[in-house]
């Protein structure tokens, strides 16, 4: 039998084809961020690191993530992604074993922002982060329309959007990420 053409599968197949592709698009943007923070982790002091506990973390980050949207209009729906709630293990610089430090990451998809409101709100985004003192690490493609930023706060956490497809729909991807800590209970990275 031969192979059909993408241009002659039914048009079912196709925009199931192309749902797939941007559900791993987004997947994969999502995992990249994860690699990114997780990498920024490592540089994270791992035996002078801050001295916290996972729930001061998870307060702080949460502290960060609604002061960072604070002001945007329209407000942002947040959608969790679901991966960023597991232990994430710090690893240090040099060499690869684990010291059972652990760090805190929260990654959302912003809901509602109309596509020709994502550069707006990542301005805004960016404008709330400096008015609090935290430090722009990166800052590129808003002349694109897909605004990518990084930055740190002054206690070491770590703050990251990007720009991602989902169901078809342009939406910014932010996150935030503790330093590394020691938990309260043993990691699984310990072992």
């Amino acid at each position: 039998m031969p192979i059909k053409l993408a241009a002659e599968r039914p048009r079912e197949l196709r925009e199931e084809l192309m749902a797939r592709r941007l559900r791993v698009l987004a997947a994969l943007t999502a995992l990249m961020m994860v690699s990114w923070l997780s990498g920024c982790a490592k540089e994270s002091k791992m035996n002078d690191g801050p001295n916290m506990s996972e729930a001061q973390a998870l307060t702080r980050v949460e502290e960060l993530i609604r002061s960072t949207l604070t002001g945007i209009t329209p407000t942002p729906g947040l959608d969790l992604y679901p991966t960023s709630l597991a232990d994430h293990p710090c690893i240090p610089n040099e060499g690869n074993i684990l010291t059972g430090d652990i760090y805190v990451i929260r990654i959302y998809y912003l809901t509602g922002i109309p596509k020709e409101r994502l550069v707006e709100a990542a301005r805004h985004i960016q404008a709330n982060w400096e008015g609090a003192g935290h430090k722009i690490t990166n800052e590129y493609a808003f002349d694109k329309g897909k605004p990518r930023l990084s930055g740190r706060t002054g206690d070491d956490f770590r703050l990251a959007l990007d720009t991602a497809k989902r169901n078809s729909t342009l939406q910014i991807l932010f996150s935030v990420s503790s330093p590394c800590f020691r938990p309260d209970k043993p990691s699984p990275s310990s072992t």
